[in-house]
């Protein structure tokens, strides 16, 4: 892990303000330190200045800093977040056309790339990045973002200036950048939130660059370009074919991310997806002649307040043991109470500059602090549900026939709470059925689909590119403010595009949930683990929660004074706080229900305060 950013004005080329354009330049190195708290590098060009914030993982980490191209390629200079993991075969591509790669490091081989193939040199890595090329001959900047969105990247254009961060964070810390919520940003925060639009943020011109696009300033334009998309094609295998060829893919996606001089760990819930990660994982670690470190979470009291429903049906902690005995892990259960959790609220909204996943983002928050020290690379069974369809909306009716997002199908607890003007003229209903048909337009199917196979295409498109990301921005933004990386090997390209085109009945043959997954888990995991039903990441049930949340939104009321109140009718949320919620009814995905509507109007609230966001209400 590591945070880039770079902002690129006249004013260098003018030499104007250069002393105020390197003060500007260490406030956003200051800014993004937490991605990167081991160095710090600047790169100062005649269009502007490239940072890099550096987390030394490993001894080949060390390596990856900004590089000004070599011999001929003095006017290209390189910037990258690298979680690249195909560098053998890079070099061999470097090989095919007579150019040594023996002395290359890795930012010179990708500079080398793109040099010969311009954009399209992108189509040839594999794992997560985000990138940014500056060109000062042809006074040009090019962003690329991998395609399953694992690095993120953001840019904003104000007149002449172009910035581009790891965080928006970083593009707050230009003096000349201010928040703004426009329309589009609050339909992010109260339609769509805590999913986004992809390419869309909560703020008034700050953009996200897209999963498997580039992003090109030149001239003070934009220009947004393709490399990469979901792409249906005919899938050819048998069905023992298809369960080797998917377990080899995930296999190879983790071996070729491990590695040994790193303090690793694994996220292990005892839940399918960490399961097998963990096996592999183990497999990976056995020449290390120690125990594979594994990590738990669960909240106090869940024992006693845990009631089982159908998005969660069972507790993991039996499911955990099984999996440390059964792999002789070096095993860590940590808990999370209440307060610890609600007190986090505020810190999760600004390792995401937003808005997230409430609760369920803050207790992640707490977790990673609590391994950063000791382990500073974790790997996690997220995305494993995403690919493999795990989530009840690709099994369960009428989600899966739904005609809008599946995981928010009913927008009514979202439009409760509402003050009825503003929920009158936001559009709420028109924003997300216009979003839901644009994003189903843009997905690829084969000419002869089943009308089944076509759904499900459906489904696994729109939820990656919207659930996925959601999930990916949690896990990677929790960790990098706890100061450590996190690797999801289920996020990986090539077993994306290969399942995206294995038919339906394979995937859940015999009506088997995960099935693929499944077989591939049989012969690595206990047979309990191997067949446990889903179960997600786990929640807060205690009452104690829900009685803090209350009475911190009571009291934010009564004070009167608070931007939230601009949205939320008070009168509504006292109704709703002297009643019980609902745990079994999630209005996002599948955790977060009444007490997590609460939390999220809490975290809104912060986030506009703390982020002195301006805004004008609809009419």
């Amino acid at each position: 892990m590591s945070s880039i950013a770079g902002f690129f004005s006249p004013e260098f080329r003018q030499g104007q303000r250069l002393g105020a354009l390197e003060q500007t330049a260490e406030k956003i190195l200051k800014s993004l330190s937490h991605r990167g708290p081991d160095q710090a590098y600047r790169m100062t060009t005649s269009d502007g200045v490239l940072m890099y914030n550096a987390l030394y993982t490993n001894q080949m980490s060390r390596k990856n800093v900004p590089t000004q191209g070599k011999g001929g390629l003095g006017h290209l200079h390189i910037v990258c977040d690298d979680g690249i993991y195909n560098y053998d075969e890079l070099a061999s591509q470097l090989e095919s056309q007579n150019i040594s790669a023996r002395n290359m490091s890795r930012p010179d081989i990708l500079l080398t790339l793109y040099h010969l193939y311009g954009e399209r040199f992108a189509t040839l890595l594999r794992g997560g990045y985000a990138i940014a090329i500056a060109d000062v001959r042809l006074h040009k900047v090019v962003l690329f973002r991998d395609p399953m969105g694992v690095k993120p990247l953001f840019y904003h254009q104000q007149k002449d200036l172009f910035l581009f961060a790891s965080e928006i964070k970083g593009i707050f810390a230009h003096p000349s950048v201010h928040a703004s919520m426009d329309l589009r940003g609050m339909h992010q925060v109260f339609s769509l939130g805590p999913a986004h639009l992809p390419g869309a943020t909560v703020y008034q011109d700050i953009h996200e660059v897209r999963p498997g696009k580039t992003i090109i300033y030149s001239q003070g334009r934009i220009i947004e370009n393709t490399f990469w998309h979901l792409q249906a094609s005919r899938h050819e295998e048998s069905y023992e074919e298809t369960v080797d060829h998917a377990s080899h893919l995930l296999s190879e996606a983790l071996h070729r991310q491990w590695n040994e001089d790193a303090s690793q760990c694994c996220l292990l819930s005892g839940g399918l997806d960490s399961s097998v990660v963990t096996a592999l994982a183990n497999r990976e670690n056995m020449n290390n002649g120690v125990p594979l470190t594994t990590y738990s979470f669960d909240f106090t009291d869940s024992s006693k307040y845990f009631s089982a429903n159908d998005f969660q049906p069972s507790l993991d902690r039996p499911y955990v043991i099984a999996m440390a005995e059964h792999f002789h892990t070096n095993h860590t259960f940590l808990e999370c109470n209440a307060k610890v959790q609600a007190s986090l609220l505020g810190q999760s909204v600004l390792a995401h500059d937003g808005p997230c996943m409430a609760d369920i983002s803050s207790s992640l928050l707490y977790f990673c602090k609590q391994i950063a020290p000791r382990s500073k690379v974790a790997f996690t069974g997220e995305c494993a549900d995403e690919i493999f369809c795990g989530y009840p909306w690709y099994h369960k009716e009428p989600m899966r026939s739904a005609n809008t997002f599946p995981w928010t199908m009913d927008l009514q607890p979202r439009q409760m709470l509402l003050r009825d003007h503003f929920l009158e003229h936001l559009g709420m209903e028109e924003y997300v059925a216009q979003v839901y048909d644009a994003s189903c337009s843009q997905v690829s199917y084969l000419p002869d689909d089943t009308p089944e196979n076509r759904r499900h295409r459906r489904l696994f498109a729109l939820t990656t590119q919207y659930f996925m990301q959601t999930l990916l921005d949690r896990m990677d933004r929790v960790a990098a403010l706890a100061g450590m990386e996190a690797i999801c090997p289920f996020a990986d390209i090539r077993l994306a595009e290969y399942l995206y085109n294995v038919p339906w009945e394979m995937k859940a043959k015999d009506g088997e949930v995960k099935h693929l997954l499944r077989q591939i888990a049989a012969p690595l995991l206990p047979k309990e683990v191997a067949e446990r039903k889903k179960s997600p990441y786990p929640k807060n049930y205690h009452p104690e929660y829900e009685q803090m949340l209350c009475k911190e939104m009571k009291k934010l009321i009564a004070q009167g004074n608070h931007p939230i109140l601009d949205f939320i009718d008070p009168d509504k949320v006292l109704v709703f706080c002297s009643a019980p919620k609902d745990y079994g009814k999630p209005w996002f995905g599948q955790l977060m229900a009444g007490p997590q509507l609460l939390a999220y109007y809490l975290q809104i609230d912060f986030w506009l305060r703390e982020y002195q966001v301006s805004y004008q209400l609809p009419s």
